[in-house]
Protein backbone atom coordinates (compact mmCIF):
# COMPACT_ATOMS: atom_id res chain seq x y z
CA UNK A 1 0.00 0.00 0.00
CA UNK A 2 1.22 3.70 0.05
CA UNK A 3 2.01 6.17 -2.95
CA UNK A 4 4.97 4.83 -5.20
CA UNK A 5 7.89 5.20 -4.94
CA UNK A 6 6.75 4.85 -1.04
CA UNK A 7 4.81 1.60 -0.94
CA UNK A 8 4.54 -0.31 2.74
CA UNK A 9 4.04 -4.12 2.93
CA UNK A 10 1.54 -5.85 5.09
CA UNK A 11 1.20 -9.52 5.45
CA UNK A 12 -1.86 -11.55 5.34
CA UNK A 13 -3.02 -11.78 8.62
CA UNK A 14 -1.43 -15.03 9.45
CA UNK A 15 0.65 -15.41 7.12
CA UNK A 16 4.48 -16.40 6.99
CA UNK A 17 6.70 -17.50 4.97
CA UNK A 18 8.58 -15.96 1.44
CA UNK A 19 6.46 -13.84 -0.12
CA UNK A 20 7.36 -11.51 -3.32
CA UNK A 21 6.86 -7.97 -4.64
CA UNK A 22 7.04 -7.07 -8.43
CA UNK A 23 7.38 -3.70 -10.22
CA UNK A 24 7.90 -2.36 -13.71
CA UNK A 25 10.29 0.00 -14.40
CA UNK A 26 9.72 2.05 -17.26
CA UNK A 27 12.08 3.81 -19.41
CA UNK A 28 11.55 7.45 -21.32
CA UNK A 29 11.09 5.73 -24.32
CA UNK A 30 8.16 3.72 -22.95
CA UNK A 31 10.41 0.46 -22.74
CA UNK A 32 9.75 -2.11 -19.69
CA UNK A 33 11.85 -3.91 -17.03
CA UNK A 34 10.93 -6.26 -14.13
CA UNK A 35 11.89 -6.08 -10.87
CA UNK A 36 11.64 -8.15 -7.77
CA UNK A 37 11.64 -7.83 -4.35
CA UNK A 38 11.75 -10.69 -2.54
CA UNK A 39 10.47 -11.03 1.25
CA UNK A 40 10.51 -13.36 4.45
CA UNK A 41 7.70 -12.67 6.63
CA UNK A 42 8.10 -14.59 10.32
CA UNK A 43 5.45 -15.17 12.45
CA UNK A 44 5.47 -13.68 15.98
CA UNK A 45 8.61 -15.38 18.06
CA UNK A 46 9.87 -17.71 14.92
CA UNK A 47 13.82 -17.46 14.55
CA UNK A 48 13.52 -19.89 11.18
CA UNK A 49 11.45 -19.86 7.85
CA UNK A 50 11.00 -22.75 5.89
CA UNK A 51 12.91 -24.18 2.81
CA UNK A 52 11.36 -22.04 -0.34
CA UNK A 53 11.99 -23.27 -3.81
CA UNK A 54 13.23 -20.66 -6.48
CA UNK A 55 12.69 -20.89 -10.34
CA UNK A 56 12.98 -18.36 -13.09
CA UNK A 57 13.72 -19.29 -17.35
CA UNK A 58 13.96 -17.56 -19.99
CA UNK A 59 13.77 -19.23 -23.89
CA UNK A 60 14.58 -16.90 -27.01
CA UNK A 61 13.30 -18.16 -30.52
CA UNK A 62 13.37 -16.51 -33.52
CA UNK A 63 11.76 -17.09 -36.84
CA UNK A 64 11.06 -18.18 -39.30
CA UNK A 65 13.13 -21.37 -38.69
CA UNK A 66 11.93 -21.30 -35.34
CA UNK A 67 15.94 -21.27 -34.11
CA UNK A 68 16.24 -21.31 -30.15
CA UNK A 69 18.44 -18.02 -29.97
CA UNK A 70 19.67 -18.49 -26.08
CA UNK A 71 18.30 -20.12 -22.98
CA UNK A 72 18.65 -19.35 -19.22
CA UNK A 73 17.47 -21.58 -16.20
CA UNK A 74 18.09 -20.26 -12.67
CA UNK A 75 17.24 -22.98 -9.48
CA UNK A 76 17.32 -21.84 -6.36
CA UNK A 77 17.03 -22.76 -2.57
CA UNK A 78 16.69 -20.13 0.65
CA UNK A 79 16.16 -20.19 3.73
CA UNK A 80 16.45 -18.07 7.04
CA UNK A 81 17.71 -19.62 10.60
CA UNK A 82 18.35 -18.08 13.60
CA UNK A 83 21.59 -15.92 13.02
CA UNK A 84 21.74 -15.63 9.36
CA UNK A 85 19.54 -16.46 5.47
CA UNK A 86 21.46 -18.80 3.18
CA UNK A 87 20.76 -18.89 -0.49
CA UNK A 88 21.78 -21.26 -3.75
CA UNK A 89 21.47 -20.65 -6.89
CA UNK A 90 22.43 -22.31 -9.98
CA UNK A 91 22.62 -21.09 -13.67
CA UNK A 92 22.23 -23.33 -16.61
CA UNK A 93 22.39 -21.48 -20.32
CA UNK A 94 23.20 -22.44 -23.65
CA UNK A 95 26.57 -22.47 -22.87
CA UNK A 96 25.62 -25.58 -20.10
CA UNK A 97 26.17 -25.55 -16.34
CA UNK A 98 27.90 -21.98 -15.82
CA UNK A 99 27.01 -20.85 -12.36
CA UNK A 100 26.92 -22.04 -9.08
CA UNK A 101 26.03 -19.28 -6.41
CA UNK A 102 26.32 -19.35 -2.55
CA UNK A 103 24.83 -16.28 -0.53
CA UNK A 104 25.00 -15.96 3.07
CA UNK A 105 23.36 -12.83 4.69
CA UNK A 106 23.63 -11.99 8.73
CA UNK A 107 23.53 -8.83 10.84
CA UNK A 108 25.43 -7.39 14.04
CA UNK A 109 23.59 -5.05 16.18
CA UNK A 110 24.98 -3.13 18.85
CA UNK A 111 23.37 0.76 20.91
CA UNK A 112 27.39 2.50 21.15
CA UNK A 113 27.46 5.11 20.45
CA UNK A 114 24.26 5.45 19.22
CA UNK A 115 21.99 1.93 18.24
CA UNK A 116 23.45 0.26 14.86
CA UNK A 117 22.81 -2.43 12.62
CA UNK A 118 25.68 -3.96 10.37
CA UNK A 119 24.00 -6.17 7.14
CA UNK A 120 26.65 -7.93 6.26
CA UNK A 121 26.36 -10.64 2.75
CA UNK A 122 28.35 -13.11 1.87
CA UNK A 123 28.37 -14.19 -1.93
CA UNK A 124 30.80 -17.30 -3.44
CA UNK A 125 30.55 -17.56 -7.15
CA UNK A 126 31.63 -21.15 -8.42
CA UNK A 127 32.64 -21.98 -12.19
CA UNK A 128 31.64 -25.60 -12.93
CA UNK A 129 33.12 -25.03 -16.40
CA UNK A 130 36.65 -25.02 -14.33
CA UNK A 131 35.72 -26.14 -12.06
CA UNK A 132 36.89 -23.59 -9.47
CA UNK A 133 36.03 -20.57 -7.26
CA UNK A 134 34.99 -17.52 -9.87
CA UNK A 135 34.69 -14.83 -6.95
CA UNK A 136 33.69 -13.83 -4.00
CA UNK A 137 32.42 -10.59 -2.58
CA UNK A 138 31.60 -9.24 0.59
CA UNK A 139 29.38 -6.48 1.35
CA UNK A 140 28.82 -4.50 4.54
CA UNK A 141 26.76 -1.20 5.08
CA UNK A 142 25.66 0.32 8.51
CA UNK A 143 24.00 4.21 9.49
CA UNK A 144 25.70 5.07 11.99
CA UNK A 145 26.18 8.97 13.38
CA UNK A 146 23.61 10.12 10.65
CA UNK A 147 25.62 8.55 7.73
CA UNK A 148 25.70 5.41 6.07
CA UNK A 149 28.87 3.80 5.62
CA UNK A 150 29.71 0.57 3.26
CA UNK A 151 32.60 -1.71 2.67
CA UNK A 152 33.39 -3.94 -0.34
CA UNK A 153 35.50 -6.67 -0.92
CA UNK A 154 35.69 -8.30 -4.13
CA UNK A 155 38.46 -11.14 -4.88
CA UNK A 156 38.57 -12.88 -8.20
CA UNK A 157 39.05 -16.22 -8.02
CA UNK A 158 40.77 -16.74 -11.88
CA UNK A 159 43.50 -13.92 -10.84
CA UNK A 160 43.49 -13.14 -7.53
CA UNK A 161 45.85 -10.40 -7.91
CA UNK A 162 45.08 -7.81 -9.94
CA UNK A 163 41.29 -7.79 -10.37
CA UNK A 164 40.78 -8.14 -6.82
CA UNK A 165 39.72 -4.60 -5.45
CA UNK A 166 38.04 -2.97 -2.01
CA UNK A 167 36.28 -0.06 -1.65
CA UNK A 168 35.17 2.71 1.55
CA UNK A 169 32.04 4.29 1.26
CA UNK A 170 30.61 7.43 3.59
CA UNK A 171 27.45 9.00 2.45
CA UNK A 172 25.36 11.42 4.66
CA UNK A 173 23.95 14.96 4.80
CA UNK A 174 25.41 18.26 6.47
CA UNK A 175 22.51 20.18 6.72
CA UNK A 176 21.06 21.27 3.24
CA UNK A 177 24.52 19.87 2.11
CA UNK A 178 24.81 16.11 0.90
CA UNK A 179 28.47 13.99 0.45
CA UNK A 180 29.71 11.16 -1.04
CA UNK A 181 32.86 9.87 0.15
CA UNK A 182 34.93 6.84 -1.55
CA UNK A 183 37.96 5.66 -1.24
CA UNK A 184 39.50 2.04 -3.60
CA UNK A 185 42.13 0.11 -3.05
CA UNK A 186 43.01 -2.69 -6.06
CA UNK A 187 44.75 -5.54 -5.71
CA UNK A 188 44.98 -8.39 -3.35
CA UNK A 189 47.13 -6.52 -1.11
CA UNK A 190 45.84 -3.93 -1.06
CA UNK A 191 47.08 -0.40 -3.28
CA UNK A 192 45.47 3.30 -2.92
CA UNK A 193 43.45 3.66 -6.37
CA UNK A 194 41.28 6.13 -6.34
CA UNK A 195 39.57 8.66 -3.79
CA UNK A 196 36.49 10.24 -4.89
CA UNK A 197 34.31 12.96 -3.35
CA UNK A 198 31.29 14.69 -4.51
CA UNK A 199 29.47 17.12 -2.52
CA UNK A 200 26.17 18.85 -3.17
CA UNK A 201 24.22 21.21 -2.21
CA UNK A 202 21.46 24.01 -2.74
CA UNK A 203 21.88 27.51 -4.38
CA UNK A 204 22.08 30.79 -2.32
CA UNK A 205 17.96 31.52 -3.33
CA UNK A 206 15.36 29.96 -1.50
CA UNK A 207 12.77 28.51 -3.44
CA UNK A 208 14.88 28.22 -6.87
CA UNK A 209 15.47 24.96 -8.38
CA UNK A 210 19.51 25.68 -8.49
CA UNK A 211 21.62 23.74 -7.31
CA UNK A 212 25.42 22.84 -7.15
CA UNK A 213 27.92 20.16 -7.19
CA UNK A 214 31.95 20.08 -6.17
CA UNK A 215 34.01 16.82 -7.25
CA UNK A 216 37.21 15.73 -6.62
CA UNK A 217 39.35 12.68 -7.62
CA UNK A 218 42.53 12.21 -6.42
CA UNK A 219 44.30 8.68 -8.42
CA UNK A 220 47.39 6.83 -7.52
CA UNK A 221 49.16 9.11 -10.21
CA UNK A 222 48.42 12.20 -8.55
CA UNK A 223 45.93 14.98 -8.97
CA UNK A 224 43.10 14.00 -11.77
CA UNK A 225 40.27 16.73 -11.76
CA UNK A 226 38.27 19.12 -9.67
CA UNK A 227 34.89 20.35 -10.91
CA UNK A 228 32.62 22.72 -9.90
CA UNK A 229 28.73 22.44 -11.19
CA UNK A 230 25.82 25.23 -11.30
CA UNK A 231 22.78 23.54 -12.25
CA UNK A 232 19.04 24.81 -13.00
CA UNK A 233 19.69 28.35 -13.37
CA UNK A 234 16.39 28.91 -14.89
CA UNK A 235 16.23 31.86 -17.23
CA UNK A 236 12.82 33.56 -16.82
CA UNK A 237 10.80 33.26 -19.75
CA UNK A 238 7.04 35.01 -20.01
CA UNK A 239 4.01 33.68 -21.75
CA UNK A 240 6.10 30.37 -22.57
CA UNK A 241 3.69 28.45 -20.40
CA UNK A 242 5.03 24.90 -19.06
CA UNK A 243 8.24 25.36 -20.99
CA UNK A 244 11.10 26.41 -19.06
CA UNK A 245 14.57 27.04 -20.21
CA UNK A 246 17.66 26.39 -17.84
CA UNK A 247 21.25 27.41 -17.83
CA UNK A 248 24.22 24.66 -16.14
CA UNK A 249 28.04 26.07 -15.87
CA UNK A 250 30.43 23.33 -15.63
CA UNK A 251 34.40 24.27 -15.04
CA UNK A 252 36.79 21.70 -14.84
CA UNK A 253 40.35 21.75 -13.55
CA UNK A 254 42.97 19.46 -14.82
CA UNK A 255 46.63 19.47 -14.17
CA UNK A 256 46.79 20.07 -18.40
CA UNK A 257 44.04 22.20 -18.25
CA UNK A 258 40.88 24.19 -17.44
CA UNK A 259 37.82 23.33 -19.44
CA UNK A 260 34.44 25.37 -19.60
CA UNK A 261 31.46 23.68 -20.41
CA UNK A 262 28.16 25.69 -20.39
CA UNK A 263 24.63 24.01 -21.44
CA UNK A 264 21.09 25.17 -22.31
CA UNK A 265 18.38 22.78 -21.52
CA UNK A 266 14.60 23.29 -22.43
CA UNK A 267 12.15 21.26 -20.00
CA UNK A 268 7.99 20.94 -20.83
CA UNK A 269 5.21 19.72 -19.06
CA UNK A 270 2.07 17.86 -20.75
CA UNK A 271 -0.78 20.43 -22.39
CA UNK A 272 -3.58 18.86 -23.28
CA UNK A 273 -1.55 15.45 -23.51
CA UNK A 274 0.80 16.75 -25.59
CA UNK A 275 4.26 17.11 -24.91
CA UNK A 276 7.13 18.62 -27.29
CA UNK A 277 10.26 17.71 -27.26
CA UNK A 278 12.87 20.74 -27.79
CA UNK A 279 16.18 21.59 -27.25
CA UNK A 280 18.25 24.38 -27.93
CA UNK A 281 20.65 24.62 -30.75
CA UNK A 282 24.30 25.98 -29.43
CA UNK A 283 26.93 26.52 -31.78
CA UNK A 284 29.95 24.00 -32.29
CA UNK A 285 32.68 26.30 -31.33
CA UNK A 286 32.27 28.36 -28.62
CA UNK A 287 29.07 29.65 -26.76
CA UNK A 288 26.04 31.38 -28.20
CA UNK A 289 22.70 30.53 -29.09
CA UNK A 290 21.77 29.27 -33.04
CA UNK A 291 17.74 28.95 -32.26
CA UNK A 292 15.18 26.46 -31.07
CA UNK A 293 14.71 22.87 -32.35
CA UNK A 294 11.55 21.28 -31.55
CA UNK A 295 12.70 17.55 -32.55
CA UNK A 296 9.78 15.44 -31.57
CA UNK A 297 6.10 15.63 -29.75
CA UNK A 298 4.31 13.10 -27.69
CA UNK A 299 0.96 12.76 -27.18
CA UNK A 300 -0.39 10.67 -24.12
CA UNK A 301 -3.92 10.36 -23.66
CA UNK A 302 -5.28 8.08 -20.33
CA UNK A 303 -8.51 6.30 -20.53
CA UNK A 304 -10.99 4.41 -17.82
CA UNK A 305 -9.89 1.23 -17.27
CA UNK A 306 -6.33 2.15 -16.64
CA UNK A 307 -5.27 2.27 -20.16
CA UNK A 308 -2.53 4.22 -21.62
CA UNK A 309 -2.32 5.30 -25.16
CA UNK A 310 1.11 7.02 -26.81
CA UNK A 311 2.18 8.59 -29.78
CA UNK A 312 5.53 9.34 -30.21
CA UNK A 313 6.81 11.34 -33.87
CA UNK A 314 11.05 12.05 -34.02
CA UNK A 315 11.08 15.24 -36.43
CA UNK A 316 14.89 14.87 -36.84
CA UNK A 317 16.51 11.82 -37.96
CA UNK A 318 19.79 12.57 -35.46
CA UNK A 319 17.20 12.20 -32.61
CA UNK A 320 14.88 8.87 -33.70
CA UNK A 321 16.85 6.75 -31.22
CA UNK A 322 16.21 9.37 -28.47
CA UNK A 323 12.54 10.23 -28.91
CA UNK A 324 11.32 6.03 -29.63
CA UNK A 325 14.43 3.94 -28.39
CA UNK A 326 15.31 2.62 -31.72
CA UNK A 327 17.50 4.53 -34.32
CA UNK A 328 15.56 2.39 -37.58
CA UNK A 329 12.26 3.75 -36.47
CA UNK A 330 11.08 7.27 -36.17
CA UNK A 331 7.49 6.66 -34.82
CA UNK A 332 5.58 4.89 -31.95
CA UNK A 333 2.34 3.81 -31.53
CA UNK A 334 1.93 2.63 -27.80
CA UNK A 335 -1.48 0.98 -25.85
CA UNK A 336 -0.79 -0.44 -22.37
CA UNK A 337 -3.14 -1.54 -19.67
CA UNK A 338 -3.83 -4.45 -17.33
CA UNK A 339 -5.19 -7.60 -18.34
CA UNK A 340 -7.50 -10.28 -16.74
CA UNK A 341 -6.28 -10.35 -12.95
CA UNK A 342 -5.66 -13.78 -12.20
CA UNK A 343 -5.44 -14.95 -8.36
CA UNK A 344 -5.71 -11.30 -7.18
CA UNK A 345 -2.74 -9.67 -8.51
CA UNK A 346 -3.52 -8.09 -11.99
CA UNK A 347 -1.05 -8.32 -15.14
CA UNK A 348 -0.36 -6.19 -17.45
CA UNK A 349 0.44 -5.73 -21.11
CA UNK A 350 2.28 -3.29 -23.60
CA UNK A 351 1.39 -3.22 -27.84
CA UNK A 352 3.74 -1.39 -29.45
CA UNK A 353 4.04 -0.36 -33.31
CA UNK A 354 7.23 1.01 -34.89
CA UNK A 355 7.40 3.08 -38.32
CA UNK A 356 10.11 3.63 -40.75
CA UNK A 357 11.00 6.99 -42.73
CA UNK A 358 11.77 4.84 -45.62
CA UNK A 359 8.39 3.67 -47.66
CA UNK A 360 7.84 0.61 -49.32
CA UNK A 361 5.74 -1.33 -46.21
CA UNK A 362 2.13 0.00 -45.54
CA UNK A 363 2.00 3.23 -43.27
CA UNK A 364 6.11 3.04 -43.19
CA UNK A 365 5.33 -0.29 -40.54
CA UNK A 366 8.63 -1.87 -39.08
CA UNK A 367 8.15 -3.38 -36.32
CA UNK A 368 5.61 -4.69 -33.79
CA UNK A 369 6.45 -5.43 -29.90
CA UNK A 370 3.96 -7.45 -27.85
CA UNK A 371 4.93 -7.92 -24.15
CA UNK A 372 2.60 -9.42 -21.51
CA UNK A 373 3.02 -9.97 -17.36
CA UNK A 374 0.52 -11.92 -15.95
CA UNK A 375 0.39 -14.15 -12.51
CA UNK A 376 -0.84 -17.90 -13.64
CA UNK A 377 -0.71 -18.03 -9.48
CA UNK A 378 0.42 -16.33 -6.71
CA UNK A 379 3.69 -17.86 -6.47
CA UNK A 380 4.40 -17.72 -10.30
CA UNK A 381 4.98 -15.00 -12.86
CA UNK A 382 4.98 -15.24 -16.61
CA UNK A 383 6.00 -13.31 -19.25
CA UNK A 384 6.54 -13.14 -23.14
CA UNK A 385 7.46 -11.16 -25.83
CA UNK A 386 6.92 -11.21 -29.18
CA UNK A 387 9.13 -9.00 -32.15
CA UNK A 388 7.65 -9.05 -35.48
CA UNK A 389 8.61 -7.30 -38.66
CA UNK A 390 12.15 -6.13 -38.15
CA UNK A 391 12.99 -7.37 -35.15
CA UNK A 392 16.36 -7.64 -35.20
CA UNK A 393 18.38 -4.46 -36.91
CA UNK A 394 21.56 -6.88 -36.94
CA UNK A 395 19.92 -9.79 -38.84
CA UNK A 396 17.67 -9.06 -41.06
CA UNK A 397 16.58 -12.56 -41.99
CA UNK A 398 14.81 -12.55 -38.83
CA UNK A 399 10.80 -12.04 -39.06
CA UNK A 400 10.39 -12.33 -35.49
CA UNK A 401 11.60 -12.86 -31.52
CA UNK A 402 9.66 -14.87 -29.15
CA UNK A 403 10.79 -14.45 -25.61
CA UNK A 404 9.19 -16.31 -22.87
CA UNK A 405 9.90 -16.59 -18.80
CA UNK A 406 9.14 -17.18 -15.66
CA UNK A 407 9.34 -16.12 -12.07
CA UNK A 408 8.46 -18.94 -9.37
CA UNK A 409 8.44 -19.54 -5.65
CA UNK A 410 7.50 -23.19 -4.33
Amino acid sequence: MGIPPNLTYIPRPGFSGTDWVHYLVQSETGQWDLGTVQLIVLSPGATMSPFVLTSEGEIVLSGPTFAVDSHKFIFGIQARFTYFEQGLRAIWTQDGFTSFVGTTRTELEGTWPSPWRLPITSTLDFDPTIPGLNSWTLNATVNLLGATWAYTFYLSGTDPQTPSYSSFQVQGTVGPFTFDSRTTFVTLTPTFSEQRLVVKGPWICQGCPTNWELEFVQTKAGFDHLSFLIKGIEIPCPGCGSIQTFFDFKVTFTVEEKRIEPALRITSGWVACMKPFVSLATPTGGFGLEGIDLYGIEIKCEALGGYTLRLVTSFNPLKDAEVTGYAQFFELWQLEGPIVPCCGNPGRFQLSAYFKRETGTIFGFGMGNLILYFPISREVLVNVGLKFGEADPFDLNKTWILTTGWKGLF
